[in-house]
């Protein structure tokens, strides 16, 4: 089983780093409510951190469908998802947020960053699946990645005015017009 484990981590994590690529121009392709509520509408920081949460959320969720169509199941799947999502967020802006600050926006510096943190919370994920399990946990991770979820779509719509929620590519707030 841990060996089975380490290929669906690796082919999650490949899949995470991509689908990245992918999210970013989604809601430009089909701009509509649904769009915008799960991918990012600019360039702020607050957009970048709903692209990560969705690419990690998104692959999670139909890695988590092939492996229940091919009857394979996985401790904790939604606990080691929800650990997942937050270390690599936390860590991305510990790292990010002071060469962002210093530098300004790098497409090269972010993806190497971000590869590095997602690496480092995948791997936690990893731990996390080769745990006993934990059924009251994993069932209260659902309700956490849904209630995020929710949050991320709210202030997508209502986005507080400070620099986490402005684009300075429109210079403005949101979902620009």
């Amino acid at each position: 089983m841990i060996k089975n484990n380490k290929k669906i981590v690796i082919i999650n994590t490949i899949a995470i780093f991509l689908s990245m690529f992918l999210f970013s121009f989604i809601y430009n392709w089909f701009p509509n409510f649904l769009t915008a509520s799960l991918f990012p509408v600019n360039e702020s920081l607050f957009e970048h951190l709903k692209l990560m949460y969705t690419s990690l959320v998104i692959v999670s969720l139909l890695t988590f469908l092939v492996l229940k169509l091919k009857k394979i199941k996985i401790n904790n799947y939604f606990l080691a998802t929800l650990s997942s999502v937050i270390v690599n967020i936390i860590l991305f802006f510990l790292i990010y947020l002071p060469i962002y600050n210093r530098l300004g926006e790098g497409l090269i510096y972010t993806m190497i960053i971000y590869s590095i943190t997602l690496v480092i919370s995948e791997y936690i994920f990893y731990l996390i699946i080769n745990k006993h399990h934990l059924e009251t946990i994993n069932a209260i991770s659902i309700i956490l990645l849904s209630t995020i979820w929710c949050l991320l779509a709210y202030f997508t719509f209502n986005p507080m005015h400070t620099d986490f929620f402005f684009d300075p590519i429109s210079e403005t707030y949101g979902i620009s017009d």
